[in-house]
């Protein structure tokens, strides 16, 4: 195995190479859609990995400064943007970081000085081992531990090659302490020449996380939007159908309540102010009834002023006073372009059945609704 050896200059110009492509493409990508919260520094930080091993590679061509101290350098400062990016990417503390920026400081220092005073390529090789294990370890925490809701798997596989990376630097840490002082490192042992092979593996699989993660965020935000009601920001018909299995089998166990409703007179209102002013009542109702709601009820707006609410583990007489209190706020609400207009709103109650057609039971919830309507409006009735 010692007779295999790897050409260190040529892992080195591969890695800048894949740097420079990733790190570009995703800027593009962050430009090209809305910004998402550290992707830029994900994106700079691929970069200064790549760019301090392209440094290292002109040793004895350039001066130490810059093909031994700022070169490895710009390898532990990248690494820690990484951290630092992710952290703020998975929404998680960046107590990590700050403790990262430490080390930075500490890793200098050894770098100066086991350059310009005691000179080691051993000692550097333990000092940079030991710090990119333990940022890597961490970045693999705070991307498992992030609060942001993301593809499960693809966080999985962002996390995993840096734990991998950590390992690995840890036994390379480890194999330096025990060998002998290293008089050239670009003739180092494999190990260290493996690093650089890992390094560029471990570039391609997070910048290839990181696009899953973002499509993933994507096609979830779309998703949303098609279950979405543009003008309330209630779940609209889509998501009715989608979801009403859920309150079904949730009847098997507890009465679940429909409540229609409507807003009273709305073709005057709209004849008499405006579509606009139209457009305002309902989003004033849709935001008071969501307001209401609890956090296992949902709201939906099926069309015009028409919101159904799915009310689980609620009885006729339970979803009757919750919609009694949710009446008298609407009808003490003002519209501060129109005051003088009087806002009251019917409803209409139902249980939902838990084995026949949904539809039938929403059609007793309407029916009730009617009743109110030919009760004077302003009113709640049920239909058992």
């Amino acid at each position: 195995m010692e007779d295999f050896s790897l050409d260190m200059r040529t892992l080195n110009f591969i890695m800048i190479l894949f740097s420079v492509i990733y790190c570009i493409g995703l800027l593009l990508f962050q430009i090209a859609q809305k910004p998402i919260e550290g992707l830029t520094l994900f994106s700079f930080s691929i970069f200064l990995i790549g760019s301090g091993p392209f440094l290292l590679s002109f040793r004895g061509i350039i001066p130490d400064y810059l093909s031994i101290v700022s070169s490895n350098m710009l390898i532990v400062l990248g690494f820690h943007l990484t951290l630092y990016s992710l952290s703020i990417f998975r929404g998680y503390s960046t107590r990590f970081s700050q403790l990262s920026s430490i080390l930075l400081l500490v890793v200098l220092a050894c770098f100066i000085y086991f350059t310009y005073y005691d000179p080691s390529i051993r000692i550097r090789i333990v000092t940079i081992s030991l710090f990119l294990a333990f940022v890597t370890l961490s970045t693999a925490f705070v991307t498992i531990k992030g609060k942001n809701e993301d593809l499960p798997l693809a966080v999985r596989m962002m996390a995993l090659p840096f734990v991998a990376y950590s390992v690995f630097m840890a036994v390379r840490a480890v194999l330096a302490i025990n060998e002998a002082e290293i008089a050239d490192f670009m003739q180092a042992k494999l190990v260290h020449q493996l690093t650089f092979l890992f390094s560029i593996v471990l570039i391609v699989a997070m910048s290839f996380s990181m696009l899953w993660l973002i499509n993933a965020r994507l096609l979830r935000a779309n998703e949303h939007l098609l279950h979405q009601d543009p003008l309330t920001k209630l779940q609209n018909r889509r998501a009715l159908n989608d979801t009403i299995w859920h309150f079904q089998h949730k009847a098997q166990y507890a009465p679940v309540s429909i409540i229609m409703s409507d807003v009273d007179n709305f073709k005057s209102i709209n004849d008499q102010y405006g579509h606009l002013v139209g457009d305002d009542v309902i989003q004033i109702v849709a935001n008071t009834t969501q307001h209401k709601l609890s956090d296992s009820a949902a709201a939906f707006r099926l069309g015009g002023d028409e919101i159904m609410i799915l009310i689980p583990s609620c009885t006729l007489i339970e979803a009757e006073v919750w919609a009694n209190q949710l009446r008298q706020t609407l009808s003490g609400v003002t519209l501060a372009t129109q005051p003088e207009l009087q806002l009251t709103v019917s409803f209409g109650i139902a249980l939902l059945s838990p084995t026949k057609n949904w539809q039938e039971s929403v059609e007793k919830a309407d029916k009730a609704l009617y009743q109110s309507k030919r009760n004077g409006r302003n009113t709640v009735s049920i239909v058992a």
